[in-house]
């Protein structure tokens, strides 16, 4: 075991710092475990004992400092909110074998749900390939897409990959799936059947992952829910207005229904998340920041339940999933309102029946990017983009776009099909719905920025989604005029 001073040293130099309650769990793990222990957290500015307790299997419950029973008792749920998928025990080394493994698992799941949609075994692509006597016969095969390229003939010509080799496949011009399958993004996991001929699959048709269109859906219930995202407190083109008259109906019978306020992420602008940021901030630390926001959030009715998940402006790891916020910046937010419930980034929660899946929705740069007809970025392709998150099964389907931290749970993947998807990060406000999914993304409060502008995004402003938990309908509130 490492003492005092040498401790706290070396924790400094792996770049934590820690609170009392933690230091005194941490004294009493061997040297020999304790790099991989700090390995397994990734980055967090502050270790507390709730970050530690989890590795040293059950403590005897007396020997449980006194704080951290006040905090357990004020994490009590409201009524009719229960944690459905919230990534927990966050911690990778970040290792290339982690990577595969990521990789592989995800392949898995999403093959096993493509087959159940087919209803036949697919060809290994192996045993495609060695076999001269399979030309001219139509096959099945499941794989995952390496490369996406358009041929001189304006044919779509895929690399397809499963755990045994790769094929070219290809969607002649003019056939029944070339169009759609000109949108097939890379890293998409697909079942196809066509003909083989000399080395390569002339494709027929494909299947994606997809959901269901038999969506089983919640009992009627009263209430409300409200959506915001990126309000980028400390950013000089924070909507201090917008944003002061957003919270002042809160406060009105107007909003008399509203049961819960969920945050998406960058409810701060944070400090050094781009390049010369500092150019474009009003308040050059985060800790300020924070205490601006607590202020905000100090104003919000009490019988509204507010739940909070980071985006990437807030002081946690960049790699997804990202852990809820934690330390002293939460503290700030807990002496106004310690009731607050905090989650990661992505979790998926139950209100009343009804299931949520809050995303911060960066990988939506990528799908835009990458996906054809989703430029430019405006709410009808926001929530096409928001589809494409359903038909993919997954959150970030398009690999390397983002940081992605490869922990032992997928938690990107969409394995359960929520009522609600929410997103954020593209700054322009969406609803629409897919077989069944409302689709909701909340804009912003933050007026254009010189890089939102150089990007062609027309902002968003105080438009902010308002879903009844009767009918799961969707309403718009303007607070821009």
């Amino acid at each position: 075991m490492i003492e005092g001073v040498s401790l706290i040293k070396k924790l400094l130099e792996r770049g934590f710092n820690v609170t009392p309650e933690a230091l005194e769990l941490i004294k009493g793990i061997p040297s020999d475990q304790l790099d991989s222990l700090l390995d397994s957290i990734g980055q967090k500015p502050v270790l507390e004992y709730s970050d530690i307790i989890g590795f040293l299997g059950e403590i005897v419950e007396e020997d449980k400092p006194q704080a951290v029973e006040e905090v357990k008792e004020k994490s009590v749920y409201p009524e009719g909110f229960e944690p459905v998928k919230v990534p927990e025990k966050l911690g990778v080394r970040g290792a290339a074998d982690e990577f595969i493994e990521l990789v592989r698992k995800r392949f898995e799941f999403l093959r096993d749900i493509v087959l159940g949609k087919t209803g036949m075994d697919p060809i290994p692509i192996s045993n495609l390939k060695a076999s001269t006597r399979r030309n001219g016969d139509r096959v099945l095969i499941v794989g995952m897409v390496l490369e996406k390229r358009h041929m001189r003939d304006f044919s779509v010509r895929l690399t397809v990959d499963d755990d045994t080799g790769s094929i070219p496949v290809v969607f002649r011009k003019g056939s029944r799936y070339w169009e759609r399958a000109d949108k097939i993004p890379a890293d998409s996991v697909i079942a196809i059947r066509g003909t083989y001929i000399n080395g390569r699959i002339y494709a027929e048709s494909f299947l994606l992952p997809d959901i269901g269109g038999d969506l089983e859906m919640p009992g009627s219930t009263t209430g409300k829910i409200v959506f915001i995202s990126d309000i980028h407190i400390g950013s000089k083109y924070f909507n201090e207005r917008v944003f002061t008259k957003f919270l002042k109906w809160l406060r009105s019978d107007y909003a008399r229904d509203v049961r819960y306020l969920v945050i998406g992420g960058d409810l701060v602008d944070g400090v050094g998340i781009y390049p010369n940021q500092e150019d474009e901030l009003e308040i050059a630390d985060v800790y300020k920041q924070f205490e601006l926001g607590a202020h905000f959030i100090e104003m919000i009715p009490r019988d509204i339940d507010i739940v909070y998940i980071p985006g990437n402006h807030e002081p946690v790891r960049q790699a997804e999933p990202q852990p809820q916020l934690s330390g002293e910046y939460l503290d700030l937010i807990k002496e106004v309102r310690p009731d607050i419930i905090t989650l990661p980034n992505p979790s998926i929660v139950s209100i009343s029946g009804v299931r949520i899946c809050m995303y911060h929705g960066r990988s939506l740069n990528a799908i835009s990017k990458h996906i054809p007809g989703l430029q430019p970025v405006r709410p009808e392709t926001v929530v096409e983009s928001m589809r494409w998150m359903l038909r993919l099964r997954h959150l970030a389907p398009i690999y390397g776009e983002h940081p992605v931290a490869p922990e032992r749970n997928d938690w990107l993947l969409l394995d359960i099909v929520p009522h609600v998807l929410h997103t954020g990060h593209i700054h322009v406000y969406g609803v629409g719905e897919y077989k069944g999914v409302r689709l909701i993304n909340s804009g912003t409060f933050e007026n254009e920025t010189p890089y939102i502008k150089s990007l062609g995004i027309e902002v968003t402003v105080g438009k902010v989604p308002v879903l009844d938990l009767r009918d799961l309908s969707v309403k718009i509130e303007d607070f821009s005029e």
